[in-house]
């Protein structure tokens, strides 16, 4: 990997391998980015298709993860002050679930009711 990315702050939909498989987000800093793949320092967040409460997202732990960019569903770039690290998973009055960073005042959508969930 060559580009080395400064405060770039990705929100990335990985695709599922599998019809059974839970959506699979990454939210995190762009560490390096080729024509083959993306470095990510992130969280992840896993979920079905009912993800009505906080309680139904599995958030892992922060680690870089290389994705390919052929299992790159979709990039929704951040602020780049987006604090990933220390945002937390809460619910708005509509039930979407969202990390949001209070330090910054910045809301990411982690699940909406009028996504599609796979």
């Amino acid at each position: 990997m060559t580009d080395r990315s400064s405060s770039l702050v990705w929100k990335v939909r990985a695709v599922k391998a599998y019809s059974e498989a839970h959506n699979h987000l990454l939210v995190g800093e762009v560490r390096a980015k080729d024509r083959v793949c993306v470095e990510l320092n992130c969280r992840s967040f896993h979920f079905g298709r009912m993800a009505n409460s906080v309680k139904d997202v599995r958030a892992g732990d922060l680690g870089v993860r290389i994705i390919p960019w052929t299992y790159i569903e979709i990039v929704n770039v951040l602020p780049g002050d987006f604090d990933y690290r220390k945002a937390e998973l809460t619910i708005d009055r509509e039930g979407n679930i969202l990390l949001r960073d209070r330090h910054h005042d910045h809301a990411c959508p982690i699940a909406t009711r009028n996504e599609p969930r796979h």
